[in-house]
């Protein structure tokens, strides 16, 4: 056992790719001489831009023993050259709440000081109507009258109640 064990650790040794994640940037190669999966950090990766690896990627790598068990120390291509690594690349979480603009009035990934429109006549967010704005707007009055009558009258009321009891 102790054999293996050299061999595990401190020399240069060949392996594939067992999976890679390329969103978190982690995964495990898997030894050519059958020893235990090493984990590598997508930091260790020798390669230019975005560092990642294929799956069954070719590789020579350098590993050390801790406390969670093998972990790649350098991982390269064949002969030290570059990783290819994979051709997935991660979603860019680019704004993809939608918001209203206020200027061109549509639910876009913009905002009015970068709306392509250039400056656009006030008009109603609701209608869209250019008589009048989304405070006046007369669909407005319309959906609210129910819930408006019923809290003024309940306000009323109490208001009563209030003014007796003292």
């Amino acid at each position: 056992m102790g054999q293996g064990h050299e061999a595990e650790c401190g020399c240069v040794r060949l392996g594939k790719c067992k999976w890679f994640n390329v969103a978190k940037g982690w995964g495990f190669l898997t030894p050519n001489d059958g020893g235990q999966e090493v984990f590598v950090h997508q930091s260790v990766i020798q390669m230019s831009g975005f560092r990642s690896l294929g799956e069954q990627e070719e590789v020579e790598f350098e590993c050390q023993r801790t406390a969670r068990g093998l972990e790649a120390t350098r991982v390269s291509g064949k002969q030290g050259d570059d990783c290819h690594g994979s051709t997935y690349r991660p979603r860019i979480n680019r704004r993809t709440r939608r918001m209203r603009c206020y200027n061109c009035g549509e639910f876009a990934n913009h905002i009015a000081s970068e709306c392509g429109l250039g400056p656009q006549p006030k008009r109603c967010h609701r209608c869209r109507s250019e008589d009048h704005l989304h405070a006046d707007c007369p669909h407005r009055n319309v959906v609210t009258s129910n819930a408006s009558s019923s809290s003024s009258s309940s306000s009323s009321s109490s208001s009563s109640l209030g003014a007796s009891g003292i």
